[in-house]
């Protein structure tokens, strides 16, 4: 399987997904199928994403590329953010008024009062799933500077030797100083981030282990229990995303000289479907209003 190939299945399973939190209902069975099914796109991005870096010949133009992918889809993105708030909050007045509203819940903290003293499942229910501030490329370029950082210390130290014990405490100090930087920096950034934390410690495990694909798998499919929290589908849905990672045979797929517009198509895809289905929902929106 060539690069190629797993692009593709990264833009047909992403693209599900972003159109089930578009357009569907977040408590209907579809919407939830739809999400399942978008899963494996994240392993996938995180393994090209970690192969492109290494194989790349120039690193600060890969990354340059990512970040102003990233900028360009951020203007659909907080478009896509702002409205995903204001449904959330006109579902929670709705079911507000529902319950008693302000007769019931007086005061200024009326609301809150009533929120907080829902369980965190109905809050979720309630609220629906409202994406982060920060689209997944600015995660990424986050994460390809982490890469940086973790082949210069591997460049300084080298390999792990068995008999060079300070040696290999200051190479497990700084990779582990590292990579807790980058995630906690990715976790508590003010403007969140998607996926803050999963796509560093996945682009991280690809990049280190991709000599050593068993170990490779085991930390992969480690990660991937982690999103059990959500589902368990979740998790094996991110587990078909892993297993097809496996069927990578290190071919680009196509030739890049005779064929340059593919890339550039691939990179232009992640703003133009976010500006394709942010603009079709608006649409219907207001079509929708005027024909009921």
């Amino acid at each position: 399987m060539s690069a190629l190939v797993l692009k593709i299945i990264l833009v047909v399973t992403m693209t599900v997904d972003h159109v089930a939190v578009v357009f569907l209902d977040r408590g209907s069975s579809l919407y939830f199928w739809m999400r399942v099914a978008g899963r494996p796109a994240l392993p996938i991005a995180c393994f090209l994403l970690a192969e492109g870096f290494v194989k790349t010949s120039n690193r600060a133009k890969y990354i340059l590329r990512i970040v102003v992918t990233a900028v360009v889809a951020e203007l659909f993105w907080l478009y896509l953010w702002s409205m995903q708030r204001i449904e959330a909050m006109k579902n929670v007045q709705r079911l507000f008024d529902e319950a008693g509203g302000e007769a019931k819940y007086p005061g200024k903290d009326g609301l809150y009062t009533w929120f907080s003293a829902l369980s965190s499942e109905q809050q979720t229910e309630l609220t629906g799933w409202i994406v982060p501030i920060l689209n997944v490329l600015f995660t990424f370029t986050i994460c390809m500077l982490m890469l940086l950082l973790v082949k210069k210390i591997k460049d300084h130290f080298g390999d792990l030797m068995p008999n060079q014990l300070m040696k290999n405490v200051g190479y497990l100090a700084c990779m582990g100083g590292t990579v807790m930087v980058t995630i906690l920096f990715c976790a508590l950034c003010p403007l969140t981030l998607d996926y803050a934390i999963e796509a560093p410690m996945i682009i991280l495990a690809c990049y280190l282990f991709r000599e050593e694909r068993k170990t490779m798998g085991i930390m992969l499919g480690v990660i991937s229990l982690f999103m059990a929290t959500q589902s368990i589908y979740m998790a094996l849905a991110t587990l078909l995303g892993v297993f097809l990672i496996f069927g990578y045979n290190g071919q680009l797929g196509y030739d890049k000289e005779k064929h340059p517009f593919v890339r550039i198509l691939f990179y232009a895809y992640y703003p133009l479907h976010l500006a394709i289905i942010v603009e079709s929902r608006y649409f219907q929106e207001i079509f929708g209003n005027i024909f009921k």
